[in-house]
């Protein structure tokens, strides 16, 4: 199949419902090309997507995808579709990287960094992703490169918040608050639980109403510890799945870019260097994280009662336990906190996984921050109310089949042993 005469279409790489991508030839330059075509089932759209490729295709960055070409055409049927040709990037999604297991700490700050500075590029010049998450990041052997950026919003099926004369300063700042806080839902999926404490506190900065610009976000990932000679490259379990172009799909068993453990070690951070670094972030980010970790290891994990709705405080404790455990029971604030914390990595999971949506991510996370920064502060919470929330968004966003009933199940079992 050809394309406008230039372009040979020649395996489909994703067809995932708002536009289909293709492993392409370019015959006129003789070169390898990815072309991705706006299905025409949603000819809505063909404005916003032309007009956020027209704004990414000025933009220039080592993370950002290059684009060739655009235009439209019309298919066997006579319809109008538009089409994106980009370079061919040979590599894997990080979404499929993470199957595989966290990356370290070194590799999450350095792809998330690179990633940090693309859309530092891309907010300066005006221009938002709009649906950043694991599988629109790329990597490649020495590279990692961000995709889709201008017309996120449009792939996912929505209208451009930052369109020419819809786009309000307003809107437009919240949709780069918006970028920066699944940037943070990345960082989260990307670093194991307790494997950097520094990393956590960028995440949930990031998480925040108002998250630090994406310069400043990249200042805090960059790192003077790299090991010498490193490259990203595939195991050979995600070498068989590495998908080609903007998105997981099947792909030629040669494909690499996965990332592995550098195979040199890492020369250590000198104890002063560290120090300074922990002691800024410490002042930038007011998130009392060692105060809720110290709490939280002290805490049981035995379901606790909830008082309804209506009233409002601490939660009451459960009844007195049997002569053979222990006489008196942790208080029930700090209970409901650790079910809260054990929230949050099966969010980052299913988000890293793609079983829920970046925006469902991103959601869920505010309404569990805010809880817990309210509880931490010991204002009156009305727990029972907030927890109600939580089941209804849940709910709700799994019959709009934003997030798989499999997550649903386990975030209700750990809501259970809040409300039981």
């Amino acid at each position: 199949m050809r394309l406008t005469e230039r372009y040979r279409l020649l395996e489909r790489l994703d067809d995932g419902g708002t536009m289909e991508v293709w492993r392409a030839w370019d015959e006129l330059l003789d070169r390898p090309v990815a072309v991705k075509l706006l299905t025409p089932a949603r000819a809505g759209l063909h404005r916003a997507f032309q007009q956020g490729v027209n704004r990414a295709a000025g933009l220039s960055a080592p993370a950002l995808e290059t684009i060739f070409d655009s235009d439209q055409t019309r298919d066997a049927s006579g319809r109008l579709t538009s089409y994106l040709v980009t370079e061919f990037l040979d590599g894997a999604t990080l979404a499929d990287r993470l199957r595989d297991g966290p990356l370290t700490a070194y590799e999450t700050a350095d792809v998330c960094g690179r990633v940090a500075s693309a859309l530092d590029t891309a907010h300066a010049a005006g221009v938002t992703h709009g649906d950043l998450k694991p599988g629109r990041i790329m990597l490649l052997r020495d590279e990692v490169k961000l995709v889709d950026t201008g017309i996120g919003a449009v792939v996912r099926g929505a209208r451009a918040p930052d369109e020419p004369g819809t786009g309000t300063v307003p809107a437009r700042a919240s949709a780069v608050a918006a970028d920066i806080r699944a940037l943070g839902a990345v960082i989260a999926a990307c670093v194991a639980p307790g494997a950097s404490e520094e990393l956590s506190a960028i995440a949930a900065r990031c998480l925040t109403e108002d998250p630090p610009p994406a310069r400043r976000v990249a200042e805090l990932l960059a790192r003077d510890d790299a090991p010498p000679n490193r490259v990203f490259t595939a195991s050979p379990a995600a070498a068989s799945q590495a998908g080609g172009a903007s998105r997981a799909g099947t792909a030629p068993p040669h494909r690499k870019g996965t990332l592995r453990p550098p195979a040199a070690p890492r020369r250590p951070v000198p104890r002063g260097a560290r120090g300074a670094r922990v002691a800024m972030l410490a002042l930038l980010i007011a998130i009392p994280v060692t105060a809720a970790a110290a709490v939280l290891a002290s805490a049981p994990r035995t379901p606790v009662s909830v008082a309804p709705p209506a009233r409002t405080g601490a939660v009451p404790p459960p009844e007195t336990a049997p002569s053979d455990r222990a006489p008196a029971a942790a208080p029930a604030g700090t209970r409901v906190r650790g079910a809260l914390d054990r929230l949050r990595p099966i969010v980052s999971r299913g988000y890293a996984s793609g079983e829920i949506r970046s925006d469902v991510a991103i959601d869920l996370n505010n309404v569990i921050t805010n809880l817990q920064n309210d509880l931490t502060a010991d204002q009156d919470v009305d727990v029972g109310s907030r927890v109600a929330l939580l089941y209804e968004k849940i709910a709700t966003r799994r019959r709009e089949r934003a997030l798989t009933p499999g997550l649903a199940d386990e975030l209700n079992r750990v809501l259970a042993t809040i409300r039981a």
